[in-house]
């Protein structure tokens, strides 16, 4: 088996590997259930490449051996939890473009680093909102609350557990006043939310949804701001429409995410089934599944890219940190939401990432992880994090 593993990290680091010697080492490093050929990797490849410090080159390797364990059609994706073990394969621990191994079924990964362990620590964020009601009262949400929280009209809203909040009507819709309501997450919250016509929305840390308790007849619109991700129930003739930082998305019924960050260059939204409209002033887009549209801030410009990551996108729902290439700055802003900490920075990093982490591991293990770049090092100290070359 080593002399197997040695061809093809040889053969994948000189980029000669077919598609099916890559998906052969995709597989020796899913099916190993001890971390042991992760470890063998990092061994090899100093000896393969030992002055090869090209970024690109890396980065050029990782892309062929993703694309060996990715499927060839868009499809509605559940990420598969494995696939970047076959990337640790080229870019484990060279070069300032890192990729790390996933924690699969969550369970800690092999120290395969000599690093100490980071001083202190910061647990992850977990299922908590604030839902504030029409009349201003407000109701701290979490995973443990069960029950009836509060009637509106013909809407009764059920607290499921969980961290899943749902509106149940008994009524026709359209026949009461819009009543509104607001469920927001802090730093280092997430929550789910059923609206009232059967629609589900994930709302990702730092982020708020205005909604009205029932949907009038005809009619469905929402208000954003940071991230979600919906999944539109089907109601013919009645569109639903999401308004976040200067975008209107309009659908029917699909899947979508929309990334409205304040502190973000952009407003994304990444089709993953179905169709919407995404439109900013005078121009609108068209999406079909794979395809994501972004507004640039600083210009205004709407554009459609056509081949999206919908792993990367959608990420944060299935419990993920994924870095496709972010610098240090962009890493760091999805670190500091989710486990709500400050970041600060001691002088100017240069350092990309490239990987999958787990969302439930505290902050000293992401970190530790980023740091295989030999680009950074972090400190920890209370709720706050340094950042230096």
């Amino acid at each position: 088996m080593q002399d197997r593993l040695a061809y093809l990290v040889g053969k994948a680091v000189a980029q000669t590997a077919t598609d099916a010697e890559l998906e052969e080492l995709t597989r020796m490093m899913v099916e190993d259930q001890t971390g042991e050929v992760a470890l063998q990797v990092e061994a090899l490849l100093p000896k393969m490449a030992p002055d090869q410090q090209d970024a690109a080159h890396w980065d050029a390797i990782a892309d062929r051996i993703l694309s060996a364990d990715r499927p060839a059609q868009v499809v509605p994706m559940r990420p598969r939890r494995y696939r970047m073990w076959a990337a640790a394969a080229a870019v484990l621990v060279t070069g300032a473009l890192a990729t790390f191994w996933l924690m699969q079924d969550q369970r800690p990964a092999p120290d395969a680093t000599a690093q100490q362990p980071l001083m202190n620590d910061v647990a992850p964020g977990g299922n908590k909102a604030m839902l504030t009601l029409a009349d201003g009262t407000q109701i701290p949400l979490d995973s443990s609350a069960n029950g009836t929280l509060a009637l509106q009209g013909g809407t009764k809203l059920q607290m499921q557990g969980n961290g899943l909040l749902a509106y149940e009507t008994s009524g026709q819709s359209g026949t009461a006043p819009l009543v509104y309501n607001t469920i927001t997450t802090p730093r280092g919250g997430q929550f789910q939310v059923t609206l009232s016509d059967g629609s589900k929305v994930w709302l990702n840390a730092a982020s708020s949804l205005r909604y009205p308790a029932q949907f009038s007849r005809g009619k469905r619109e929402v208000e954003l701001t940071g991230e979600a991700y919906f999944e539109v129930a089907k109601k013919d003739g009645a569109a639903f429409t999401v308004k976040a930082s200067g975008v209107e998305v309009a659908v029917l019924g699909t899947h979508f995410n929309i990334m409205a960050y304040e502190d973000e260059a952009q407003v994304k939204t990444t089709l993953l089934e179905g169709a919407v409209k995404v439109s900013h002033g005078g121009s609108s887009k068209r999406l079909s599944p794979g395809q994501g549209a972004s507004l640039e801030k600083s210009t205004g410009a709407l554009n459609v890219e056509d081949h999206v990551n919908l792993e990367e996108a959608v990420a944060w729902k299935n419990g993920l940190l994924q870095f496709e290439g972010n610098d240090i700055r962009s890493a760091m802003r999805l670190i500091a939401r989710w486990y709500d900490v400050e970041v600060v920075y001691r002088s100017p990093v240069q350092a990309h990432f490239r990987g999958i982490i787990p969302r439930n591991v505290n902050v000293s293990k992401v970190l530790q992880m980023l740091e295989m770049t030999g680009e950074v090092h972090f400190e920890i100290k209370g709720k706050q994090i340094i950042v230096s070359p």
